[in-house]
């Protein structure tokens, strides 16, 4: 599925949770079943989907990040040392 990138992650959250809700309420208030059950999975997915990218994913990435930075430096000064012990 594609991210949109115009609305963030956690507004992306926020409307599919309205969504499920308001989902759940038609239901509720109508006779027509099989359209809103669903669209009641649809915006369940949505919004378990958009909780875990915003929970989990999306820290994970910048924890990847700064690990990648981490063995990057690291990498550097390995060289240095070891380009100053050949010298």
């Amino acid at each position: 599925m594609i991210r949109y990138l115009a609305i963030s992650p956690k507004s992306q959250c926020w409307l599919f949770h309205i969504a499920l809700a308001l989902n759940v309420l038609g239901m509720v208030l109508t006779d027509m079943w099989l359209p809103m059950v669903v669209g009641a999975i649809v915006t369940t997915y949505l919004s378990v989907d958009a909780l875990v990218r915003l929970r989990y994913v999306i820290p994970m990435k910048k924890e990847l990040r700064e690990l990648r930075h981490e063995v990057e430096t690291a990498r550097n000064l390995v060289r240095e040392s070891y380009e100053q012990q050949e010298i």
